[in-house]
């Protein structure tokens, strides 16, 4: 059986096509466990620092601690346990990490420029540059991520400007809460 140029055309695209779905769904499932393990850290941070405003130091910084290395425990047991039936594993093991240091190196530049008056802005500044990120990152791996970083910027404008006095109640429960159900949705796509 011979291929016309146009069957073998529409071949090629709909392996094409395969191909990037299968990779966007490689994606989901990897960055699922990570955007579960910080909601859960986010829920308790926030929901803490609720509680003890004048603690909230001690308690990111033990927080952002214990997520950087459960991530980098899920990132390696990922890499070693998954088998990549589209060949992108390496690209998307090393952008995780990346975009985690990029945001963190542009919170910490951005703080020394202008410091935030109190513990609120810093509260909203974060996750919204963890939203930016989340929304670069679904033009590399599905615009399921690009959901969930829109999602978590109009959460915490929302939590900011409605709800000042109950925003770090309101991020533990809807920022902490909408990261755990952005990672489940990545898991079932």
């Amino acid at each position: 059986m011979t291929l016309s140029p146009n069957e073998a055309a529409d071949a090629l695209r709909d392996m094409t096509a395969v191909e990037a779905h299968s990779r966007r769904l490689y994606g989901y499932r990897q960055g699922s466990p990570h955007l579960i393990l910080w909601g859960v850290l986010w829920a308790i941070g926030y929901g803490l620092t609720a509680v003890w405003p004048r603690q909230s130091s001690a308690v990111w910084i033990a927080i952002v601690a214990i997520g950087l290395i459960a991530g980098f425990l899920i990132a390696t047991r990922s890499r070693t346990h998954t088998n990549d039936p589209t060949g992108t594993r390496p690209q998307v093991y090393w952008r995780f990490p990346a975009i985690a240091l990029i945001s963190f190196v542009f919170i910490f530049a951005s703080f020394a420029i202008m410091a935030p008056v109190n513990g609120r802005q810093v509260g909203a500044f974060v996750p919204l540059v963890l939203a930016a990120s989340y929304a670069v990152m679904g033009l590399w791996l599905g615009p399921r991520f690009t959901v969930a970083g829109a999602a978590l910027a109009v959460l915490t404008l929302g939590g900011f400007f409605l709800l000042p006095g109950y925003f770090a109640a309101w991020m533990a429960a809807v920022g902490g809460g909408s990261l755990i159900l952005a990672g489940i949705w990545l898991r079932t796509a």
